[in-house]
């Protein structure tokens, strides 16, 4: 099965039902949700796709409440589906206390607050200067270690094949204070949010 057959089927796999408030979802409930809309799918297609789709949700980097849709949450996940592994943004509501997943393609997951991010950035340039003094010669680390702002940390998309979010970002420096409009790269764990450099 190809990823993108593969994203398809997943996209298809929900039927919207109505909100719940409620915790957010294991990485048992959101797999139990996921093989509810596969069987579901199956019955569908039948007669268009006699062979059995074998998804597994592998799993759960974190989740959050949709920015989208009031009501729902999105759950950053690892699934496989065949012999193909990609990361995707599920969304998903509680009905009844059972989490159910949402027929919607594209739903966004929401990356770090500026403060977080500029948090990291700076921390990370500390770190680089420390491991090797000649950066700490570098403008660009100069001002990433203390006077850089994160104006704005604007849609993120999430690179399938490692899971980390691309950022639209907008920063300040004393040198720009026009701002500068770039893509910074952002990894959640499971004690929050890491930046990754290029």
């Amino acid at each position: 099965m190809r990823l993108t057959a593969f994203a398809l089927t997943a996209a298809a796999l929900f039927t919207t039902l109505p909100a719940q408030a409620a915790t957010m979802p294991t990485l048992e409930q959101i797999h139990a949700a996921v093989q509810v809309g596969v069987a579901k799918t199956q019955a569908k297609m039948q007669s268009t796709m006699p062979v059995p789709i074998a998804v597994k949700v592998t799993s759960l980097t974190g989740c959050q409440d949709s920015q989208e849709v009031p009501g729902e949450v999105v759950c950053l996940v690892a699934m496989r589906g065949g012999m193909r592994d990609a990361f995707m943004v599920l969304p998903l509501r509680n009905e009844n206390g059972t989490w159910v997943g949402v027929e919607r393609k594209d739903a966004k997951f929401a990356g770090p607050s500026p403060a977080e991010a500029q948090a990291m950035i700076r921390a990370w340039a500390k770190e680089e200067v420390a491991r090797n003094p000649e950066a700490a010669k570098d403008v660009q680390m100069q001002e990433a270690q203390s006077t850089m702002q994160v104006k704005a940390v604007n849609e993120c998309e999430v690179k399938r094949k490692t899971g980390y979010l691309v950022c639209d970002t907008e920063l300040s420096v004393p040198s720009r204070p026009d701002g500068i409009k770039t893509e910074l790269t952002f990894m959640l764990e499971g004690a929050g949010w890491r930046y990754v450099p290029r």
